[in-house]
Parts: C-alpha cells; sequence; structure tokens
C-alpha cells in the first residue's frame, strides 16, 4: 500500500502543507501515521479524500458541508436518510448555479456579438439608458 509523507501528499493534491495540517486539524482527513523516523505518513486513499474536497470546494460545498457528508459516511452504519439530505441540497444548490452561470454566459456572448453594435445588445442598451438618467454607478462611458 502506498503512503505518502506531508510533503508529497500536499504536491499531489496540489495544496500547501498548511492547509493539508488544517483539514487534518479539523477532521476532514485522518490524522497521519509516523513513521519509525518520526515523519508523517499518509495513505493514498488520503489523497481520493482530498481530491473530494477540491471537487466539492469547487461545486459550492463549504468545509463545514463536507465534514457533515464525511461523518455520514463514518461509523458502523451508512446514515442515508442524512447523506441523501446532504446530496440533493446541495445538487440543488449546483442546479441553481449553473442556470445562473449559463445565464451570464448567453449575456456574455450576445455582447460579444454586438461589439461592433452595441445598440443592438440589450445590456450596451440598458446600460446607455441608465447612464443618459445618470443611474449608472461605477460603470464608466466608452468613446
Amino acid at each position: 500500500m502506498k503512503h505518502y509523507l506531508r510533503g508529497q501528499l500536499a504536491k499531489a493534491a496540489r495544496l500547501n502543507k498548511e492547509t493539508l495540517r488544517y483539514y487534518e486539524n479539523n477532521g476532514l482527513i485522518p490524522p497521519a501515521q509516523r513513521d519509525s523516523n518520526g515523519y508523517r505518513s499518509y495513505p493514498a486513499e488520503t489523497l481520493v479524500l482530498l481530491e473530494f474536497i477540491s471537487v466539492a470546494k469547487a461545486a459550492g460545498f463549504t468545509l463545514k458541508e463536507i465534514k457533515e457528508l464525511f461523518s455520514a459516511l463514518h461509523g458502523e452504519e451508512l446514515q442515508k436518510e442524512q447523506l441523501e439530505s446532504i446530496i440533493v441540497k446541495k445538487l440543488a444548490d449546483i442546479d441553481e448555479t449553473q442556470k445562473a452561470l449559463n445565464l451570464a454566459r448567453e449575456r456574455l456572448l450576445d455582447m460579444r456579438a454586438h461589439l461592433d453594435s452595441p445598440l443592438e445588445c440589450p445590456v450596451f442598451e440598458a446600460c446607455q439608458i441608465l447612464d443618459q438618467h445618470g443611474q449608472t454607478r461605477g460603470v464608466e462611458k466608452s468613446s
């Protein structure tokens, strides 16, 4: 079975050692074992957990939510209801975020398509109208 030293694990997971230490101190990953030379040694499965933490964070999970998710997986019996509740809620959050990102993407594509004719773009047009009424804030006029 493969084991990683702290620096090796941090590098493989693309984290710094302090983040790794933080996750360990806060129960997100199991504590390292000590080798005979005193070095901290982590089993390969720890890298799987760290990769999941990175993906979950990118999907909007907080560290607290990730810890709840992991705690539902521990113990003699899987806490299916708790685990399903966490997953369903986060899937709904991801769906909402996906919708917002898709809308933002559509608006940006529309803006790019109208760079040569900005008044034909609803976003540019709205900025122009608001600017004429002195209602834009932080938006600079382009010449």
